[in-house]
């Protein structure tokens, strides 16, 4: 059986120390421990793993395990080897994550959305701790290149784009609200969201570049709220800023989770989603399907709706199986009061076959592209 090393590595600590000090920063990573072990106890899930050790640098937590496969949640298969897992004696995965801002909670964050980013280092017998150290010194970070320099100026500078794509009330098709999307710069090599995004995540900017989408969002799309509601996607680590949390709950608005989280970790958003209801903001579960983890997440989050996952809609035609599974999804969320919104529709015979479903709410190039705010604000 292969032996595997998990190297949970957070980065920026001398700035941190330097900005909050080393008393602050050594209490909070204190307050993390537990939080690390939670985290890699979901990652590892099943396999058998020796004790966390603790005479290592802060920061970084070091986990031996031996295990079949390097099968991992959802959200992170496909993520680790394009190999077989079983040719490799030794593999270390790193999840690295830059510090920034609160303690504690950012901290815990920030960890958790690394988890998402493991790199692999491959090592031709079982590594020790300097060997494991030194590989993280000088990996490159996530294969940044020159595209992080044009991140960081749209970040610090400006430059992102905010549009947004209608949702109707389904069926009769009228307007209620937008989606707020993010672009780069036209022409630009970030200009679509899946470059944009992916080079965050690549550079270790996630979170940084999600605030800034949101806040831009928030200003531009202002003048939309009297008239329509505009959802602003966030993932948990953007939830966790206490000024931009402030500045969304409040009506109109509708905060959109776009992660698969964990059960614990899902439950642990509900006292910063109240803060948001107690604002008047509404609150949606992003890409939500047929699977007993969805429904769950459902369950714990109470959103006010919920979007089926884009795939579920792209495949209602050729794959009539998964009908009877979404008629007893849609029907656990409705007994639960969570309404529904079907993202992704495009085609007429999508919309003939949703019309079997309880959905309440419906988006995509069917009803309208992704358009300048500008364009949406009604004629005076």
């Amino acid at each position: 059986m292969p032996v595997h090393c998990l190297v949970f590595h957070l980065a920026g600590m001398e700035a941190l120390e330097a900005s909050r000090g080393a008393a602050a920063v050594a209490g909070a990573l204190s307050e993390l421990d537990q939080g690390v072990a939670s985290i890699i106890g979901e990652v590892l899930s099943g396999s058998e793993r020796s004790p966390l050790p603790r005479d290592l640098p802060p920061g970084i937590w070091l986990i031996p395990y031996r295990s079949r496969t390097l099968d991992t949640p959802d959200n992170l298969n496909g993520r680790l080897l394009g190999g077989r897992p079983e040719n490799h004696h030794v593999a270390v995965l790193t999840a690295t994550t830059q510090l920034a801002g609160q303690l504690a909670r950012d901290i815990f964050g920030s960890a958790t959305a690394a988890l998402a980013r493991f790199r692999v280092h491959q090592f031709p017998g079982y590594p020790d701790l300097q060997q494991v150290l030194q590989t993280l010194e000088s990996a490159p970070r996530l294969g940044c290149t020159s595209a992080e320099a044009q991140l960081q100026t749209l970040l610090h500078q400006g430059g992102l784009r905010t549009l947004v794509q209608p949702i109707v009330r389904f069926p009769d098709g009228q307007l209620l609200g937008y989606e707020a999307l993010t672009r780069g710069p036209a022409g630009s090599a970030l200009e679509r969201a899946d470059q944009l995004f992916d080079t965050a995540a690549r550079c270790g900017l996630s979170r940084e570049l999600e605030i800034a989408c949101a806040w831009q969002a928030l200003k531009q799309g202002k003048a939309l709220l009297p008239h329509y509601w505009l959802t602003i996607n966030l993932s948990s680590a953007g939830l966790t800023d206490d000024a931009l949390r402030r500045a969304l709950g409040r009506p109109g608005i509708v905060v959109e989770i776009t992660e698969h989280l964990p059960l614990n970790h899902a439950r642990a958003l509900l006292p910063l989603l109240d803060e948001l209801r107690a604002g008047g903001a509404r609150v949606a579960l992003d890409d939500t399907g047929c699977g007993y983890a969805d429904l769950e997440a459902a369950k714990a989050l109470q959103p006010d709706f919920v979007k089926l996952c884009i795939t579920i809609i792209r495949s209602l035609g050729r794959n009539p199986a998964l009908l009877a599974d979404l008629a007893q999804s849609t029907a656990t969320l409705k007994g639960l009061g969570i309404e529904i919104l079907a993202e992704g529709v495009e085609r007429v015979n999508e919309v003939e076959i949703l019309r079997d479903f309880p959905v309440d709410y419906a988006q995509g190039w069917r009803y309208g592209r992704p358009q300048p705010i500008e364009t949406a604000l009604p004629v005076a």
